[in-house]
């Protein structure tokens, strides 16, 4: 049987494997439960732009998408796509084992695909069938404190395991896969890096643009963004001491933050009560992605001093969007911003701080760091993504047949 991408297989399976040079009509069950209707964030993003793309190039290939509720009739991406809602909703650690060790465990075992991928690292340790998993980072090996007491149980249980039984581990930074090798001993030759991409919608906006978004999200104001979940490990308390730091030295500019608490976060709560500038920390929740792309462009500068990342793409979406970034110099930051961000000390708020104050002051500072990241931002897309996923899915294809 010849494929419709004959050419593009051929290559890649003959280099995998020279005996058997095409790998058609296989069968593929993804966990895809965070393909949410109402909004995608994080890994979300990534699962719908790599699958997307995988599905319509590999057309010979036959994928059943695995949802914990129903689904959106957007996210089955062609004819060779099928959606398959299985309980438990799985949002709770409880649900977690449920969900992966039970409905997953027994659909796998029954329909026995030529491989199971999950893009949010999650896998079955009761199924029979090859598994390929994404793991973003783990951050809860190092951090465990961030998350809540059975979230972190969980997952410094399962992903050792997990990546003990991953016939293969995509990960999304050289970083992440250092650690993932470290942390767990796993093989470096088991583990391949495909970088996160950024969605093109981001881009430099016109001067009305800015106006408008000023207008929108700072009662008209400048403002510095943050944009991701909220929780301890984002800094959010940290920025906001550093821009109590700002605006004590003279600054006037507001704070926009995007996004929604991840967990129950009390160091935040207490640092903006005590903050005397709080009724200039705007908090703008989540935002659709058209909406996103105006906070994110209409923005002076983007404030991005995470502790632990396993990649940042807020980093990447603001470089294309034509904003300077302040980031941390720790975990995978500096490996994503390179040359093109400041990068500091997340525990020192006089530093970040300062930071700040380099870019309001010096309009050459600025317009470096913002024509640096343009061309730092073009380096990284999803479509180079999906290629290095998918020559992982041909590296797991080609040991199966």
């Amino acid at each position: 049987m010849k494929c419709s991408s004959a050419t593009t297989i051929s290559k890649i399976a003959l280099e995998a494997n020279p005996t058997k040079p095409h790998l058609c009509s296989l069968h593929v069950v993804v966990n895809t439960r965070l393909l949410l209707p109402h909004g995608l964030d994080g890994i979300g993003w990534f699962t719908h732009e790599v699958l997307q793309r995988i599905t319509q190039e590999l057309s010979d290939w036959q994928f059943t998408f695995l949802f914990d509720r129903p689904f959106d009739d957007r996210f089955i991406y062609g004819d060779n796509v099928k959606g398959v809602v299985l309980p438990p909703p799985a949002r709770h650690p409880l649900l977690y084992i449920a969900y992966f060790e039970w409905s997953v465990a027994n659909y796998l075992n029954k329909t026995k695909p030529d491989f199971f991928f999950s893009p949010d690292g999650f896998l079955s340790l009761r199924a029979g069938v090859p598994q390929l998993a994404v793991i973003h980072d783990i951050n809860f090996e190092h951090r465990p404190k961030d998350l809540p007491w059975a979230y972190r149980k969980y997952y410094r249980y399962f992903f050792p395991r997990f990546a003990r039984l991953a016939k293969h581990i995509i990960t999304v930074s050289e970083y992440s896969r250092q650690d993932i090798h470290k942390s767990y001993d796993v093989d470096l030759d088991k583990i391949s890096v495909a970088y996160n991409g950024a969605n093109e919608q981001y881009r430099p906006l016109s001067d009305k643009e800015k106006t408008s978004a000023r207008e929108q999200f700072a009662h008209g104001s400048a403002y510095w963004v943050f944009v991701g979940n909220f929780s301890s490990r984002k800094n959010i308390h940290g920025i906001i001491e550093s821009y109590d730091g700002y605006r004590r030295k003279g600054g006037i500019k507001k704070l926009v933050l995007v996004g929604n608490p991840l967990w129950q976060y009390s160091e935040m709560k207490e640092t903006l009560a005590q903050s005397p500038f709080s009724s200039d920390i705007i908090f703008a929740g989540h935002l659709s992605a058209k909406r996103l792309t105006l906070a994110m462009g209409g923005a002076f500068a983007m404030l991005f001093p995470s502790f632990f990342e396993g990649f940042g793409i807020p980093v990447v979406e603001a470089f294309r969007a034509g904003i300077p970034v302040i980031t941390s110099n720790q975990t995978s930051l500096p490996e994503v911003a390179g040359d093109a961000a400041i990068t500091v000390n997340p525990t020192n708020q006089e530093e970040i701080t300062a930071a700040m104050f380099a870019l309001e002051q010096d309009e050459k500072t600025r317009n470096e760091r913002i024509k640096k990241g343009l061309i730092r931002g073009e380096k990284f897309s999803w479509a180079h993504t999906a290629n290095k996923v998918k020559l992982a899915m041909f590296h797991m294809a080609s040991r199966q047949r």
